[in-house]
């Protein structure tokens, strides 16, 4: 049998539901479902967030992204309902390198065009913010305080909470296995169960989204990378209020979350894959980095660590808008580890793409996938 929608989202993590709810809110009258391959949404790629939220970018388009979900997260319980505990702790970025103190720099000059309020420290003004880093041998930094952290669950559930509130539908344990069109601007989505015909199908599986891409025939250069962090437990010499802070030298992150530290980065992108395996024995690097920069944390008592896998691209931006030569397709994916926290922007963006034919509020066609045919392409500079 096959059904009808006007839209057909695949993928029920963070971007999926961001996309359906902003949909159901320009035009309720439209009928959207979410295709989910698993047996519950947000259990994916979304899952293994960290839930970090920042402003601090080296490109206009991601801070852009940022300034316009910031909001959302500013007004969540107000607007769905439900408290994804978003937290104002800031970003605090540390380099020992000349280099990479001058592209810190010069971050924060773009950063302060766009109106973010970064601040430049010392190693003085940088011990008095995080007592826990060591100094020594740091040449700066850079802090902004509205940066922050939130649970992505939550953020996840709120949006599928208010897009069900409006009528839409998530269908779960449904991979779709078939993409094709039919009668040119028809697109039939085939699952294992039921045919879905829609004029418009939104990519947004995440980490999968390239395979679903591919039964299309579309060559999405979106590549999963295995990621892990480590659970410490957190001294009382550190204050749960400190900053997630992060070594821009070796991309070591620490990210202090109630009596816990998430302990990880330097992997950022040296082992492609999904496998979602904790490699124990890549815990000496982590420990080493963790020794060298913040030395209080060396005993912490190790409680847990997960793993998963974060969708990245070439350029370390997201693939957002219709697909080339393909009417009534498109992608909300590649977000580079940075999904949870652009999630409202891209819902709102991929919402206005589709009722108005483009996005209004602010214009990201740049970011669609002919940048990579057309060899426009800005690399991000601030990742770890």
């Amino acid at each position: 049998m096959t059904y009808t929608a006007d839209v057909v989202i695949v993928g029920a993590g963070v971007a999926g539901a961001s996309v359906a709810y902003h949909l159901k809110d320009l035009n309720p009258r439209l009928r959207i479902v979410v295709l989910e391959a698993r047996a519950f949404p947000g259990t994916g790629e979304t899952a293994k967030a960290t839930g970090g939220v920042r402003l601090q970018f080296g490109t206009e388009a991601n801070i852009r992204l940022s300034q316009l979900s910031l909001p959302y997260f500013l007004e969540f319980r107000e607007r769905f309902g439900m408290d994804p505990g978003f937290r104002q702790h800031g970003y605090l970025f540390l380099t020992a390198s000349p280099d990479r103190w001058e592209s810190l720099q010069r971050q924060t000059e773009l950063q302060h065009q766009l109106g973010v309020p970064t601040q430049q420290l010392v190693p003085d003004d940088i011990a008095a913010l995080h007592p826990a880093v060591r100094v020594d041998d740091l040449i700066g930094g850079t802090y902004c305080p509205l940066d922050g952290s939130l649970d992505p669950h939550t953020v996840v559930q709120g949006f599928l909470g208010r897009f069900r509130d409006l009528g839409g539908e998530v269908v779960t344990d449904c991979p779709v296995t078939g993409l094709s069109t039919l009668d040119g601007p028809t697109w039939q989505v085939q699952t294992p169960e039921q045919m879905w015909a829609s004029h418009a199908v939104v990519l947004a599986a995440g980490p999968w989204t390239r395979e679903v891409a591919a039964l299309a025939g579309v060559n999405v250069p979106v590549y999963p990378y295995h990621r892990q962090v480590f659970v410490v437990e957190r001294p009382s010499a550190m204050p749960s209020t400190a900053p997630l802070t992060v070594d821009v030298d070796t991309g070591w992150y620490a990210h202090t979350h109630g009596h816990e530290v998430l302990l990880g980065g330097t992997d950022k992108d040296d082992r492609p894959g999904m496998e979602a395996t904790v490699d124990w024995d890549r815990f000496a690097r982590v420990h080493e980095a963790t020794l060298r920069r913040m030395p209080v944390l060396v005993n912490a008592k190790v409680l847990r660590a997960y793993a998963g896998a974060r969708s990245l691209t070439p350029d370390h931006h997201p693939i957002l808008g219709p697909v080339p030569e393909f009417f009534g397709l498109y992608l909300a994916c590649g977000f580079s580890g940075h999904g949870v926290m652009h999630s409202p922007a891209v819902g709102l963006l991929l919402a206005e793409w589709i009722v108005y034919g483009t996005p209004r509020t602010w214009d990201a066609t740049h970011l669609t996938l002919e940048r990579f045919r057309a060899g426009r392409v800005i690399e991000e500079s601030a990742v770890f």
